[in-house]
């Protein structure tokens, strides 16, 4: 069984406080960022080990640590409330991730989000509810949250409300990818082509790519979809 989330530090932001580790160049000499989003059950510094596959000069890797190593606990599929307070805390690091890469002057067009499971659908729902130009996002083994993924515009956050963006925010041609195994017990692959499709109609350069017996996993066309979108940024 799934871990589920401990004791949270705060009733209303159980996240607060945990660590977002770091990787690759140093801030003074960054150029780029990768926002990396461990999945359930893992861990900030664990998601770092993928560094070496796609090691690049004048990239720094930023990864949140889940509180109790769970990011929300219900199902991907659930009504987001379910997901409550745990949602909004998690997306509140990930915000918390960009402003140290933009502190440094790494603007947010020369970031890109990777998250797998958990990480993959936090990163999705991070970039849909805070519409624009990013470096890239990639989105592996996972999906959009909610229960309908047909009717999210940019902006939404799930419950019919706006996050400070009007319906007509895009994304405004950020390449994304979402790449899922056909098999994966955790994820229905109708979700994660759907979330590709709710990303191309927002206007980013958004496919979706499902593999043969991959399971719950990381394969290595994966991986080079990872590098090709931060050489971009080279």
């Amino acid at each position: 069984m799934a871990p589920r989330p401990t004791t949270p530090r705060s009733a209303t932001d159980p996240h607060e406080g945990q660590e977002i580790a770091t990787a690759g160049a140093p801030p003074q000499v960054a150029d780029a960022a990768v926002i990396m989003l461990h999945g359930r059950g893992s861990k900030a510094r664990h998601v770092l080990t993928l560094v070496d596959e796609f090691l690049h000069r004048g990239v720094m890797y930023l990864a949140p640590q889940a509180a109790g190593s769970s990011w929300y606990p219900a199902p991907a599929a659930s009504p987001i409330e379910r997901n409550e307070p745990w949602l909004t805390s998690a997306l509140g690091r990930v915000s918390a991730a960009l402003d140290i890469a933009t502190d440094t002057g790494v603007p947010p067009e020369r970031v890109v989000f990777f998250g797998f499971s958990q990480g993959a659908c936090l990163a999705a729902e991070f970039a849909l509810r805070n519409p624009r130009r990013y470096g890239g996002l990639v989105a592996l083994s996972g999906s959009l949250l909610g229960p309908d993924l047909g009717s999210r515009p940019a902006g939404d956050d799930g419950n019919g409300d706006h996050d400070n963006h009007g319906s007509d925010a895009d994304l405004g041609g950020t390449p994304v990818f979402f790449g899922s195994g056909r098999d994966d017990p955790r994820v229905e692959t109708d979700r994660v082509e759907a979330s590709a499709r709710v990303f191309a109609e927002l206007g980013a350069d958004a496919t979706s790519r499902l593999y043969e017996g991959l399971g719950h996993a990381i394969n290595d066309d994966e991986i080079r979809v990872i590098d090709s979108f931060i050489e971009r940024l080279d």
